[in-house]
């Protein structure tokens, strides 16, 4: 059954990325930066003098797995917090000590069915966030940005059921600074501290990741199971519900034997027949005599195969 429905594996590239930013305190929660112009590389692709892996974390995945995601270094939307807000939000820092700033990947795949959205979300750690004082006067406009380490890491894999794990420590995290322009429009922009990690993604500055999508099973019935349950919970739903119901209509064969395999039963039907007429005419002494006949001949194996043999 698992041969017969084609289950191999097929790739499941990344089909669609973006990234935000958030910053959070008592107050409430600001979209600082968010981007949906991310461009999708294949890693086979890719120009070979470009070395984006030189620690090996990806040389036991197959390269076809392998996508480099390369992000905007600018919003794609303006920062449109009216000045009230604002104001309101530089406030609640100097008396809230809970900052909290969010960072998060939004991956969309074709497969597997209900889970085509995947998403990875870090808490930066307050060690790695930016001075409150900094955060604040870039708001305010007397500072152009700051910093944040260790936002997120560099390389990520995307299991066939969904999950989205990081592949390497915090020592080779992604390090960041967030900027806020101002000129016509004001938005935000997102630029990588280590510029050298950047050489695959020609043009876009912006957040940039190793991603590797494990193929899962093509879609269907079978596909679909496979993704969710695996072939051990295809193959431990065989054993219970069809070896089952092949073992309830195989078992206990030879008790029916006599009534579904015998030669003829012309005989015995007439016995019933005449049992059914004589109940029918009153006469229960005949009826009687016939229905003993008829459990005697049941009682006996010689006497059924003589009744039952064919003319």
């Amino acid at each position: 059954m698992y041969s017969s429905g084609n289950p191999t594996n097929i790739a499941n590239p990344i089909k669609d990325a973006s990234v935000q930013i958030d910053i959070r305190t008592v107050s409430g929660r600001l979209i600082l930066y968010q981007t949906t112009l991310c461009e999708k590389l294949p890693w086979e692709n890719l120009n070979s003098d470009v070395n984006l892996d030189p620690q090996g974390v990806l040389t036991a995945y197959n390269k076809i797995d392998i996508q480099l995601i390369c992000c905007h270094s600018d919003s794609s939307f303006l920062w449109l917090v009216p000045g009230v807000v604002q104001t309101s939000f530089i406030n609640s820092l100097d008396w809230d000590i809970d900052m909290d700033i969010i960072f998060t990947w939004v991956l969309n795949r074709d497969r597997p069915k209900g889970k085509e959205v995947v998403k990875y979300e870090k808490y930066v750690e307050p060690v790695n966030l930016p001075k409150i004082s900094q955060v604040q006067k870039v708001l305010n406009g007397s500072r152009r940005s700051f910093r944040i380490y260790n936002l997120y890491p560099r390389y990520f894999r995307v299991t066939g059921s969904g999950e989205v794990r990081a592949l390497e420590d915090e020592e080779n995290s992604v390090s960041a600074d967030l900027i806020l322009n101002h000129e016509d429009f004001k938005w935000w922009s997102f630029r990588d501290v280590n510029s050298s990690a950047m050489k695959g993604c020609e043009g876009f500055n912006g957040p940039m990741a190793i991603i590797v999508s494990e193929e899962t099973p093509p879609q269907g019935i079978l596909g679909d199971t496979l993704s969710k349950f695996s072939i051990w919970g295809l193959y431990i739903t065989f054993v219970l519900a069809v070896g089952r119901f092949i073992r309830l209509q195989c078992s206990d064969l030879r008790m029916r034997i006599p009534y579904e395999n015998l030669p003829s039963c012309d005989r015995l039907i007439a016995i019933c027949e005449d049992l059914y007429t004589a109940r029918a005419e009153g006469e229960l002494g005949v009826e009687e005599v016939l229905y003993w006949t008829l459990v005697n001949i049941y009682r006996s194996p010689h006497m059924l195969l003589e009744y039952t043999k064919p003319d």
